[in-house]
């Protein structure tokens, strides 16, 4: 059978490849040939990895060594690690979903992915809206920011103009600068060398993240009461499967797609077949609650 995903003897990074997802796409990039290194904070337990490597995301020169560990020549990079901000600070919370993969793609991989390569960010459906213009105008400081210290420098700022702010807030705020930032990188990296890029947005996922997410909608029914036309929530294999494609030889022509894996959900609002939660600003609620 020809191998039509094209992964058969390919170096590729998985973060997050411990639990959910991101270890159900490293079974599945292992079954279809690929030479798997996966990064976590605790050592991913799938069969046949060609590396499992503890990383702490949160931490640069963790994310230099663990990079050390693998071949120059990377072909495909799946960045799926994130973390709710449900228990860690706003800053805690950016710099593992935003921060960290724009640094990877910046320090890593712009030089070391081969021509023809691809990113796959898992950002979230609950990162959408970032291509309105209101949305949009908070986010460009972030991402035209150049480099570690000064994303977090103009995060350190944007904390300090409202106070403490939720890492929970920081959780949404990350997935739309995470969105953002694939759109803005389209261009140069295709000049750079074929090379694509593409998000995958999940809606609500059964993973390990799934309680922080109940504890932050105040309950597990809350999060069932949202589960749209599918009338379930979604595996991490789902997700795993659209990962798997859209940064696979099928997707030769795919780049710069936002992938609302999400049964249709966000197509409905779209249309205004249900209500929009997501059009607020995050400087709109912050302004709010400072006046209250």
């Amino acid at each position: 059978m020809k191998d039509y995903f094209g992964y058969t003897g390919k170096t590729v990074v998985v973060t997050g490849a411990a639990s959910g997802m991101g270890r159900a796409l490293s079974e599945m990039l292992v079954d279809l040939g690929a030479d798997v290194y996966a990064l976590d904070r605790t050592e991913a337990p799938v069969a046949g990895l060609t590396e499992a490597i503890v990383a702490d995301l949160g931490s640069r020169s963790s994310i230099d060594e663990a990079f050390g560990q693998i071949p120059d020549g990377i072909d495909a990079f799946f960045g799926v690690a994130g973390i709710s901000g449900v228990h860690s600070s706003f800053l805690e919370t950016l710099t593992v979903n935003y921060t960290a993969n724009a640094y990877v793609t910046d320090a890593h991989l712009a030089n070391r992915l081969v021509e023809g390569g691809t990113i796959s960010f898992v950002t979230s459906n609950g990162g959408l809206r970032w291509e309105s213009p209101e949305v949009r105008e908070e986010l460009v400081p972030f991402v035209r920011a150049q480099g570690w210290d000064e994303i977090t420098r103009v995060a350190e700022e944007y904390e300090a103009e409202f106070g403490t702010i939720p890492g929970s807030l920081g959780y949404i705020l990350s997935k739309r600068l995470l969105n953002l930032f694939v759109a803005e990188r389209v261009a140069p990296l295709a000049a750079l060398g074929k090379i694509r890029v593409n998000a995958v947005l999940p809606a609500m996922t059964v993973s390990g993240m799934l309680p922080e997410f109940a504890e932050m909608k105040g309950g597990q029914e809350k999060v069932e009461a949202e589960v749209g036309p599918a009338g379930r929530l979604a595996e991490s294999v789902e997700m795993a499967k659209v990962l798997a494609f859209v940064g696979s030889d099928l997707a030769s022509y795919v780049s710069g797609a936002h992938v609302s894996v999400d049964y249709g959900t966000n197509a409905l609002e779209i249309a205004g077949l249900a209500p929009d939660r997501l059009t607020w600003t995050l400087r709109g609620v912050l302004s709010r609650q400072a006046a209250a």
